[in-house]
């Protein structure tokens, strides 16, 4: 008998790992001066920060996001001035605050999932 190709137990896995914490836990309200999703979207298009904050991203959605620099879910890692590397997958409830913009000017964070989801963020003194 023939065993089967290990792929097709994998990626059963990982898509039940993906989507059973987003179906189980209730999303909570991101926190003030957070910014939290709303389905397949930020809650907002544009943010503005003072040089050398952080800025903190919440999942508050049933949807799982993979957030990283970039727009209209093209990943570009690194990319000059944006604080974080790669991507990030943050399901329901996640939490992730970046490094410090210390760059000011307008940079971009993307979902890899998502097409429109971009977050602009403009970094001021």
């Amino acid at each position: 008998m023939k065993s089967l190709p290990r792929i097709l137990l994998i990626v059963p896995g990982l898509l039940i790992g993906l989507l059973v914490p987003a179906v189980i836990a209730a999303p909570k309200n991101a926190p003030a001066g957070a910014i939290g999703m709303i389905g397949d979207n930020f809650a907002q298009s544009v943010v503005m920060v003072h040089r050398g904050a952080r800025l903190t991203l919440v999942n508050d959605s049933h949807v799982v996001h993979v957030i990283g620099p970039g727009r209209n879910t093209a990943i570009i890692s690194p990319e000059r001035g944006v604080p974080m590397t790669g991507f990030h997958l943050m399901q329901t409830n996640d939490v992730f605050t970046t490094g410090r913009w210390m760059t000011i000017g307008t940079f971009y964070l993307t979902c890899s999932v998502h097409p429109g989801m971009t977050l602009k963020v403009v970094v001021i003194r």
